[in-house]
């Protein structure tokens, strides 16, 4: 694919360029990765954790900002202590509190309620865990030495994750441009670097012509996997008619399924990934000149060609390697963003303060666990 990085070099006051680029090839962590397999096979998954570091560290070098390459200094140790405490501390006591009331409390509505706030109380955990997650990500990448960070706010961000989840339904889909507009406000805001805080300053309205694509494009394909569930159904029911007291045993051959469904859907498929395409490299592009660092504007510059090569020739390269070579499809995509990317404007960098870092590593067990990549 052609580079199609602004050429726009801006200057600070300080008459330094701003330049983002990248220096490097993707493929280069194919034998590292080949190897850390080997050795998480040989460690019994323990070196999955030291794996995923290096992986970030050898990727965060391959960006380079004025020739300077980021630096990333977590570390598998951090992983592991952090999966090690999330587990002990928040998933086995939920586990054992879904046991103690099946035990005590049996197949009562007690326990219906009771499972139901566990899970409640588990999805905000994780909500919570995804703001920390990308705290943990920031505060461990540097460049010229000086750290990137995030405000803390996980809980304001996981309600309002859940408040617009919930407005989701009752829209019929329509406010999530909003909510993904809301959400990356929200890690934007909290954004830093040193002492230089991030601005967000855009909106959705860009985004709801591709969206309105996508959800029109999807319509046929819901209706037709209405008219399949429908068949399904009738034929369980069908088979219960007929062996009352039994589990249902529905076999159901090829001419008895609706083949129309099953066409629509072949033929809503491609349209409904080229609309996501769009939709996608719309909200990338929108997000970038919505994000201000000082006088600087951010800008990038995707298409929908070009992200609809780079998903499927992901998916390819996941699928041929059994998904062994996933950290290279995470280089690409990476290397995709910052070949595209240009900061215009002026900001004295010179200024910037190292402001004193979160030694802890909250967050570093969610990422190790749900494997958030903040890219």
């Amino acid at each position: 694919m052609p580079n199609a990085r602004p050429e726009t070099a801006p200057k600070s006051r300080s008459g330094t360029p701003i330049r983002v680029s990248w220096a490097g090839n993707p493929w280069s962590l194919t034998g590292l990765c080949i190897l850390n397999v080997i050795l998480i096979v040989l460690t019994l998954g323990i070196y999955w954790f030291w794996a995923r570091s290096e992986y970030r560290r050898r990727m965060w070098q391959m960006v380079r900002v004025n020739g300077e390459p980021l630096e990333y200094t977590g570390t598998g140790g951090e992983l592991i202590i952090g999966y090690l405490k999330l587990f002990f501390f928040v998933m086995l006591p939920a586990i054992a509190a879904f046991v103690a009331a099946e035990l005590f409390l049996g197949q009562s509505p007690l326990t219906v309620v009771f499972v139901l706030v566990l899970y409640a109380g588990f999805f905000f955990l994780f909500l919570a865990g995804i703001y920390r997650a990308n705290r943990y990500i920031l505060t461990r990448t540097r460049w010229r030495g000086i750290a990137f960070g995030l405000e803390k706010g996980a809980i304001g961000y996981a309600w309002l994750s859940i408040w617009t989840a919930l407005r989701t339904g009752l829209t019929l889909g329509w406010i999530l441009p909003w909510r993904v507009t809301a959400l990356r406000r929200r890690l934007t805001d909290a954004m830093r670097f040193g002492s230089l805080p991030f601005r967000f300053e855009g909106s959705a309205g860009a985004l709801y012509g591709p969206f309105a694509l996508v959800w029109v494009a999807a319509i046929p394909a819901f209706a037709a996997f209405g008219k399949i569930q429908w068949v399904l159904m009738q034929a369980m029911m069908k088979a219960q008619q007929e062996h009352p007291g039994e589990a249902p045993n529905v076999k159901l051959g090829w001419s008895e399924l609706p083949h129309d469904a099953f066409w629509i859907i072949l033929a809503v498929i491609p349209l409904v990934l080229v609309a996501l395409c769009w939709f996608e490299a719309r909200k990338l592009n929108t997000f970038a000149q919505a994000t201000k660092l000082g006088g600087l504007e951010a800008r990038l510059e995707t298409s929908t060609g070009s992200m609809l090569w780079l998903i499927i020739s992901n998916m390819l390269i996941l699928m041929l390697s059994i998904g062994i070579l996933r950290p290279v499809t995470q280089a690409r995509r990476l290397e995709y963003l910052a070949s595209r990317f240009a900061l215009e404007g002026s900001a004295d960098l010179d200024d910037v303060l190292r402001v004193p870092e979160d030694a802890g590593a909250q967050g570093a067990g969610m990422e190790a666990a749900f494997s958030i990549e903040i890219f």
